[in-house]
């Protein structure tokens, strides 16, 4: 019987759910396959954010105190105490309310954050089922937070605005069905990052976001991007392989956005390392 006539449910039974993730690619491009890849896609997801779940530790949050009336306390207030300082200064102001009482209490710091990775060519297989983990990392540990992610091959796509509201299964989805193509336009997924930025920036006040960079350094689209980088308040460049000649842009690239690079030589570890960056943005020190 030729692969063609195998039954795609058979082809499938003895795999492995992350093995199915590290070839939903193959499985897509298979029109014997076109029925199941809804279940496909669901089943990748999982595998990858139970991955992601398993790298995860312990992270402690930044947190900022604030002071509010005590019957408009946010649902996610944390050691709420009675602010008798700004009490007395809102019943000198003649409120007569429930509003005369004001609580001190506590709430996590937000971390506007925005990943741009390469999806090209290279990117795809176990690759890419490796990078969509590193993503869920993020995700897992940033749910409420306003978080964009641009993919980047021949063109740069948005996948998740910072403002969108999506589950992380959806969003790895996402991520999983973006077509691989021959092309790294590393400026274009620079440029769209940065417009990303800006945007956060026109809407929320406080430390600019961070962005980080997933990407072997090699470009085979557009210019050399490091001219571009000075414009980044934060840019941290994760570069994953052992190709050493893209070395030096990545470096440069780290150094004029004023942030820091971070080296993945294998790619089994991509997620881990993801993770640490995570731990030192929370931290303040990558």
């Amino acid at each position: 019987m030729s692969l063609a006539e195998v039954d795609p449910v058979e082809e499938i039974s003895n795999l492995s759910s992350w093995d199915v993730a590290t070839r939903y690619h193959e499985f897509k491009g298979r029109a014997s396959m076109r029925r199941i890849i809804p279940r496909l896609r669901k089943l990748s997801a999982q595998s990858i954010i139970d991955r992601a779940r398993g790298i995860l530790g312990s992270v402690v949050h930044p947190m900022e105190q604030r002071s509010y009336p005590w019957d408009e306390l946010p649902g996610d207030a944390q050691d709420p105490e009675f602010d008798l300082e700004e009490t007395l200064d809102q019943s000198l102001q003649g409120w007569e309310t429930s509003h005369d009482f004001w609580m001190t209490y506590r709430v996590p710091r937000k971390q506007s954050l925005v990943l741009c990775v390469d999806t090209s060519l290279s990117m795809t297989g176990e690759k890419l089922a490796l990078t969509a983990v590193a993503l869920a990392v993020v995700l897992l540990q940033f749910p409420d937070d306003p978080i964009g992610i641009i993919a980047f091959e021949n063109e740069a796509k948005i996948l998740k605005t910072p403002q969108e509201k999506i589950s992380i299964q959806e969003l790895v989805e996402r991520f999983l069905d973006v077509p691989a193509q021959g092309y790294t336009h590393l400026e274009a997924g620079m440029k769209a990052s940065l417009r990303m930025v800006q945007s956060i920036r026109s809407t929320r006040k406080g430390k600019p976001p961070s962005v980080v960079l997933l990407t072997d350094g090699k470009y085979t689209a557009g210019r050399d991007p490091g001219y571009f980088a000075p414009q980044f308040s934060h840019l941290v460049v994760m570069k994953m392989g052992r190709e050493r000649s893209s070395l030096e842009l990545c470096q440069e690239l780290a150094r004029r956005g004023r942030g820091t690079l971070r080296e993945v030589a294998e790619l089994d570890s991509l997620p881990t390392v993801m993770y640490s960056v995570v731990k030192d943005l929370l931290r303040g020190t990558s």
